[in-house]
């Protein structure tokens, strides 16, 4: 992977982001009075493919939010499929592994996932970090799910049948690690510039898989649809893998991954605790909806925040863009911060603002009682997505410029100030609750904002500092 930056890009000229804004909004568009209305089309068509091609910012946040749609197209189609192969039953217990699955490989990625997209680009030595990052998340993941496994008869008694299956337990435990690896080499494509590669692996690959497995596996109950549905993940986790090493360059080095990792742990443990207080709310507000207002609330919840999360989900795509530019060696540190704001706003915006007043006809597609119940609370999501976006930026500034501390209690205040306020409005109904998303996500933004506007450059970025030398000068203190 050293030589990704040279070998695997596209030659491009050397324009600065300015350059790049006056060329495919001023010079590569002008549309001259002779101009037929084909011509007039085609100069726009060539300036949109010039703009993508060297525009790692718009290219990647594209990418990767198109990934996000093609998982989330796949998904409901699979689970339409596989509610006529399945009984509910199995589908019932099925969907608790694979939320167990999912939330385990979030805590085994132990913050690295993160820290790949932050020091992956500037790292003299990339592979011995992927290897060491590698190796302790797919043994992280391992662990814990055999220790979840173990715990089964006592915390989910209904799904103790893997415990009592040795073959079934360490499925289990190789899934869990696999989903955890997918995950991280997503980071590896961003931080690398190719986050196409996450829409191939995810989204096309994934998928395809996910359906395959699914219809060869039917009625083998509910641990063969739990197969078939991470099935997906694994398989693109090997086909990740593969073009890592095939394409990216990357060459395992086992020797001492933990002294590799150990002057970058302080990082990922405080992103390994924020993004822990971002996850809180995901987790928290269903229980909350379900312990004080029932089960036909958390049902109308649920849609309505799966329709907002298409676009929370496309927030993260747009910083984790962000990142990995900011993360260059050589960039233009106020531009990328400035354009990624722009971006942002351009995007979410309008997408808020649309999500709220389509919302009462999408929540319709899924039935009267859905859109009677839950529009108001998709209404108030789709506004929330705008300072859930801000956090997101706030935080990515933070994360570059290595102020720890206010990252960790910016994202505190923001699963606190959700959750806790979406305790004390239940009582007032389903939209009370989900205005606890607006109210804690905006206290958070809020808060962040201010603190991203303090901070400096990172050491990278000024005058006299080499870059891949931050980690060592104390810019992670």
């Amino acid at each position: 992977m050293s030589e990704a930056a040279t070998t695997i890009l596209p030659v491009l000229p050397a324009w600065s982001p300015e350059q790049l804004d006056e060329e495919v909004s001023g010079g590569l568009d002008v549309i001259t009075p002779g101009d037929s209305a084909a011509g007039a089309g085609r100069g726009r068509v060539r300036s949109l493919q010039t703009r993508l091609r060297v525009d790692h910012l718009i290219r990647n946040s594209l990418y990767l939010i198109a990934s996000n749609g093609i998982q989330a197209a796949v998904g409901f189609a699979f689970w339409i499929v596989m509610a006529r192969l399945f009984s509910a039953e199995d589908v019932g217990k099925a969907s608790s592994l694979i939320s167990a699955t999912s939330l385990l490989a979030f805590f085994s990625l132990v913050g690295l996932n993160i820290t790949v997209m932050r020091f992956l680009p500037t790292a003299e030595n990339k592979g011995p970090l992927l290897t060491a990052a590698f190796v302790m998340v797919s043994g992280v993941a391992a662990a814990i799910a055999v220790g979840y496994v173990m715990l089964t008869p006592i915390v989910a008694p209904r799904l103790d049948f893997v415990a009592h299956n040795p073959l079934m337990a360490l499925g289990f435990a190789l899934l869990s690690a696999a989903t955890a690896v997918n995950v991280l080499t997503d980071s590896v494509f961003i931080a690398s510039r190719r986050a196409e590669f996450c829409a191939i692996t995810d989204g096309v690959v994934g998928g395809v898989s996910k359906m395959a497995f699914g219809i060869v596996a039917a009625g083998t109950g509910a641990y063969g649809l739990y197969l078939a549905a991470i099935g997906g993940p694994a398989t693109a986790a090997v086909v990740s893998i593969v073009l890592i090493i095939a394409i990216l360059r990357w060459r395992p080095a086992l020797a001492n991954p933990l002294r590799t990792l150990r002057p970058l742990l302080k990082f990922s443990g405080a992103n390994y605790a924020a993004n822990s207080m971002n996850l809180l709310p995901n987790v928290v507000v269903p229980l909350i909806v379900l312990d004080r207002l029932g089960a036909k609330a958390a049902g109308y919840y649920f849609v309505a925040f799966q329709m907002a999360g298409i676009l929370i989900t496309a927030a993260a795509a747009v910083e984790s863009s962000f990142m990995a530019e900011g993360s260059q060696a050589g960039a233009n540190w106020r531009v990328i911060r400035r354009r990624s704001r722009r971006l942002a706003i351009m995007i979410f915006v309008p997408g808020g603002i649309a999500t709220a007043l389509a919302a009462h006809w999408i929540l319709l597609a899924f039935g009267r009682a859905y859109s009677l119940h839950g529009t108001g609370s998709l209404e108030i999501l789709a506004a929330a997505v705008l300072p859930v976006a801000a956090c997101n930026w706030a935080w990515t500034v933070l994360r570059l410029t290595g102020r720890l501390r206010a990252l960790v209690a910016s994202t505190a205040v923001y699963g606190a100030g959700i959750c806790g306020s979406a305790w004390f409005l239940a009582p007032h109904g389903l939209t009370a609750v989900s205005s606890a998303w607006l109210a804690g996500s905006a206290l958070a933004a809020v808060l962040s904002t201010i603190l991203a506007a303090a901070t400096k450059a990172p050491a990278r970025h000024r005058r006299g500092t080499q870059p891949g030398t931050e980690a060592a000068t104390g810019e992670l203190t």
